[in-house]
């Protein structure tokens, strides 16, 4: 379907990402390579949607300077969510993962939540905080201002930005953070 490579923008850092169907999933998964403070990150994900880009699991593994990275979310079929076998309260009936680190996981609620012109919708992600490499809930908010335009919102870090995205709703560009530098 799409294959993408962001260039960091707030610091050095690159993303590869490709986005395919399978078996009726569709399938997200990259490798970042970026500094995260005094270190070098190398990580890969992969973030694996039902048809209708709702989330059902994700992994990332790598490693932060010293420091290995292990995370694997699970989504049941009761909307319960696990992370490496351990059910994690206060998650369930959320339907998107947001991977914290790549602009990849926007993208897939972008793509759920398949807003008209003017629409805005609120949802709760299940969030890969990278300051501490825990999950949790994370409320946003997408509003569509045009037909490569969302308006994004984090209430939890008083946070908005205009995320564009092209023709098939990839993020293109996350100001201050990512921007795409080729796609095919």
């Amino acid at each position: 379907m799409r294959n993408i490579l962001w260039k960091r923008t707030d610091q050095e850092g690159h993303d590869a990402c490709r986005f395919a169907r399978a078996g009726g999933q569709s399938i997200i998964e990259g490798r970042a390579a970026f500094r995260q403070g005094p270190a070098a990150a190398g990580l890969a994900y992969r973030l694996v949607c039902d048809s209708e880009w709702r989330s059902l699991q994700a992994s990332v593994t790598g490693w932060i300077g010293e420091r290995d990275i292990g995370v694997f979310i699970q989504g049941s079929q009761d909307g319960s969510w696990c992370v490496n076998g351990e059910t994690i309260d206060g998650l369930a009936g959320l339907q998107d993962v947001d991977l914290g680190f790549t602009p990849a996981s926007n993208t897939n609620a972008i793509l759920r939540l398949n807003l008209r012109v003017g629409d805005e919708a609120e949802t709760t992600a299940v969030w890969l905080d990278t300051d501490d490499w825990t999950v949790k809930r994370l409320p946003q908010a997408y509003r569509r201002i045009d037909s490569y335009a969302y308006e994004y919102r984090s209430p939890l870090h008083d946070f908005r930005t205009i995320l564009l995205v092209e023709k098939f709703g990839v993020v293109v560009e996350y100001p201050g953070l990512w921007i795409a530098r080729s796609i095919m």
